[in-house]
C-alpha cells in the first residue's frame, strides 16, 4: 500500500502518465491519417505510459525488487509483431513517457511529449518527407520459368508515376517468384485497371495492391 504522504504525488504521475498517453496516442493517430490504425495499438499507446510509470514505482531505489520484477516479465511473451517503424517509435515514446513520470520528472515527460509533437509536423512538411497520394504495394507472386520483372514493370510504370521492385522472394521451392513493388499511382480509381492488367500476364498467379507505402514501413501520413 501507498503510504499516505507519497499517495498524491503517486495519483499526480499516473494521472499525468495517462493524459501523456493520450497525447501521444492522437499524435500517432494525426500523423498517419490515411491508415487504419488497431484499436489495440491505439489503446497500448495510452495505457504504456501508465503501466511502466506503476513499475518504476513499484520498484523505486529497490535493487531487489527490480530483479524480481525482470524475472516476472521474463514470462510473458509478446506475439503481436509492428510491422512499422514509425509505430515502434511510438511505442518506445509512450514507455518513455512512462518512465519519466515514474521517476517523478513529470516535465521531462511533458517536454519530450510536445518536442516530439513539434517533430511530428515539421517531418510532415520538410521536403522529401512529406506523405505521396495513392502510395501502394503492389505484390505479385509468378511462375519462375514464365514470368518476372520485365514483363510486369512496363504495366506498372503506365498506371504509375514512380515505382521501385523493393523486394524478390522465393516459394515453393524456387518454383514461384514473389515481386513487391513500392508504386505511386497516378489515379487512385485506376488501381484495379492495373491489377486485371498484371493478373492477365501469362505466369502470374496472383497480384495484391495495399495501401500506404512500402510494405511494414509505413511512415507519417
Amino acid at each position: 500500500m501507498v503510504p499516505a504522504s507519497s499517495l498524491p504525488e503517486t495519483l499526480t504521475a499516473l494521472v499525468a502518465a495517462f493524459a501523456l498517453g493520450l497525447l501521444v496516442g492522437w499524435l500517432h493517430r494525426y500523423s498517419v491519417p490515411d491508415r487504419v490504425i488497431p484499436v489495440s495499438l491505439r489503446g497500448a499507446l495510452a495505457m504504456l505510459p501508465v503501466v511502466s510509470t506503476m513499475v518504476l514505482i513499484v520498484i523505486g531505489d529497490s535493487l531487489a525488487r527490480s530483479f524480481a520484477l525482470v524475472g516476472a516479465l521474463a514470462i510473458v511473451r509478446f506475439r503481436t509483431r509492428l510491422s512499422s517503424t514509425w509505430d515502434i517509435t511510438f511505442v518506445f515514446l509512450s514507455l518513455a513517457v512512462g518512465i519519466g513520470c515514474g521517476v517523478g520528472r513529470v516535465e521531462v515527460a511533458i517536454g519530450g511529449t510536445v518536442v516530439a509533437f513539434l517533430a511530428t509536423l515539421t517531418i510532415g512538411v520538410l521536403p522529401g518527407t512529406r506523405p505521396q497520394a495513392n502510395a501502394k504495394v503492389v505484390r505479385c507472386d509468378v511462375a519462375a520459368w514464365q514470368c518476372g520483372d520485365a514483363k510486369l514493370t512496363p504495366i506498372i510504370n503506365r498506371f504509375c508515376s514512380q515505382s521501385s521492385l523493393t523486394s524478390t522472394r522465393s516459394l515453393r521451392f524456387g518454383e514461384t517468384l514473389s515481386l513487391t513493388y513500392q508504386v505511386f499511382l497516378n489515379d487512385e480509381a485506376e488501381v484495379e485497371a492495373m491489377v486485371r492488367e498484371l493478373a492477365a500476364v501469362e505466369g502470374v498467379a496472383r497480384v495484391v495492391a495495399l495501401s500506404g507505402g512500402i510494405e511494414g514501413d509505413d511512415g507519417p501520413g
